[in-house]
């Protein structure tokens, strides 16, 4: 164990501390709301608006938007005719060339894998194999995260849309509602969400499908290992295995792991940006919104019981959390015990374990909050039949190769725990408003001013309502 390590850096620490949506929008066509979230990234699995980006590129890889990638360089891996058997997987295609607007560099993905051989984009490893399948092209066209959905609709205004997008909790059913996304109930089938324990419904609309999931991401939580024992406190994963990581335990180990030294905080349980609150909810069966995804219905959950009583837990532990970019100084730096925001693989002077969220008091049985995300075809695509089939060659590929790159990435043993079979995936899309960052930091001001989870539903319900009906009611 690096205890002393951990306990110069603290010191250190404590010392240096002391002295100091877009809306894409044409005469043609209007499109969904984006407030901004940065993806997932399958470098560092991150899902924040600053830590998640890849290692910046090099100037003479710097790339523009609209630009067309000319070459895919892939980790591979794959054994040769591992798509021979795919059951649903169409022999040919009558069109084997798909476009598609994506987000992650192509040649920041050739850097990326040449610094970590178990970096994994599901999207670009697919390609060669659809390639040499059915002998097409596949055109990646890149656009910023933020830039991705107007990329999208210009192209679409222009006659030329692409064939694939990705879509998320923020822009799933949004891009439905304003028609940027067409229905694949023609194309698709059971087989298309039968890879992963998520729901179908939640890539449906009124019954119809409107997107195909890609594994969703694990938010899983790491700690510093050196600090749980140095206070003598149980192992983290240990207690999840043995069905003891629920909010008893979670409030105990916050308690213990925030100290101060002459009044100033000096070490602090957890860390994490400011939706972090949203995971704290679904692990104990909450949510910002309730989404009916059969009838269309969008109504504020803030004041359900189980959102209610997250909030008053969430308020009783706010002297032992940092939100918000901070965090990484105190981590990185020993002192701090919890964070959701780094990835593995990871390199400190102190060991570190990893951790889904704690079950909530309203919820049972072992969980993992993940994040589903999915590719949608957009409206006047050319070829949504190949788009359909290059997205089973990549959910195929993610169990061939994707998966044990995971498992490399954080860990066989780490990876065994988070997806037993006795482990339920839980999540919601629930972030589909306007300004949705707006409503997110106003509660988690309200919970670090101690303000009771009742008066902040009360002095919400209207700002909520009203963007649900923006987002939603007004757009049926």
């Amino acid at each position: 164990m690096k205890q002393s390590i951990t306990k110069c850096i603290s010191m250190a620490l404590v010392l240096l501390m002391s002295f100091a949506l877009f809306a894409a929008c044409t005469s043609e066509l209007s499109g969904p709301t984006n407030s901004g979230t940065a993806p997932v990234n399958p470098v560092t699995g991150a899902s924040d608006p600053t830590g998640g980006e890849p290692a910046p590129v090099t100037e003479s890889t710097e790339p523009q938007n609209g630009e067309v990638a000319t070459e895919i360089v892939t980790g591979g891996g794959a054994k040769a005719g591992f798509l021979d058997q795919v059951e649903g997987l169409p022999d040919k295609l009558e069109d084997p060339n798909i476009k598609i607007v994506y987000w992650y560099n192509p040649k920041q993905y050739a850097v990326d894998i040449r610094k970590q051989a178990d970096v994994y984009d599901p999207i670009l490893e697919a390609i060669p194999y659809f390639e040499e399948k059915y002998g097409g092209k596949v055109t990646v066209i890149y656009s910023a995260w933020g830039d991705m959905l107007e990329t999208v609709t210009s192209l679409q205004n222009a006659g030329d849309a692409p064939d694939l997008f990705e879509i998320y909790d923020e822009t799933l059913y949004s891009v439905i509602l304003s028609g940027v996304a067409q229905n694949l109930d023609n194309y698709t089938s059971d087989l298309d969400f039968n890879y992963y324990k998520i729901n179908k419904e939640t890539f449906q609309w009124k019954g119809s499908y409107y997107a195909i999931p890609l594994k969703p991401y694990a938010f899983y939580i790491m700690y510093n290992k050196d600090l749980f024992e140095l206070e003598g406190l149980d192992d983290p994963a240990t207690m999840y295995r043995e069905g003891k990581w629920n909010w008893s335990t979670f409030r105990d180990v916050c308690k213990r792991l925030t100290k101060t030294t002459d009044g100033e905080l000096s070490q602090v349980a957890y860390g994490s940006w400011e939706d972090t609150i949203l995971s704290f909810m679904y692990a104990n069966g909450g949510s910002l919104l309730n989404i009916d995804t059969k009838t269309g219905e969008v109504t504020s959950n803030l004041g359900a019981v189980k959102t209610q009583n997250t909030i008053n837990y969430l308020i009783e532990l706010k002297d032992c959390f940092i939100y918000g970019n901070d965090m990484w100084g105190w981590f990185d730096n020993g002192a701090m015990a919890m964070i959701r925001g780094h990835e593995y693989p990871v390199d400190f002077p102190f060991d570190t374990g990893m951790v889904p969220f704690p079950t909530g008091d309203d919820y049972q049985g072992k969980n993992l909050v993940v994040y589903p995300q999915g590719m949608a075809v957009p409206s006047g695509a050319k070829n949504p039949e190949g788009a359909v089939a290059f997205m089973r060659v990549v959910n195929e590929l993610q169990q061939e190769v994707g998966n044990q790159k995971e498992a490399n990435r954080i860990g066989q043993e780490n990876y065994d725990m988070i997806y037993a079979d006795d482990v339920n995936l839980v999540y919601q899309y629930d972030k589909g408003l306007n300004d949705i960052g707006t409503v997110i930091a106003t509660i988690v001001n309200y919970i670090n001013e101690g303000v009771p989870a009742a008066t902040i539903n009360a002095n919400l319900e209207s700002q909520i309502q009203a963007e649900i009906n923006l987002m939603y009611n007004d757009r049926q």
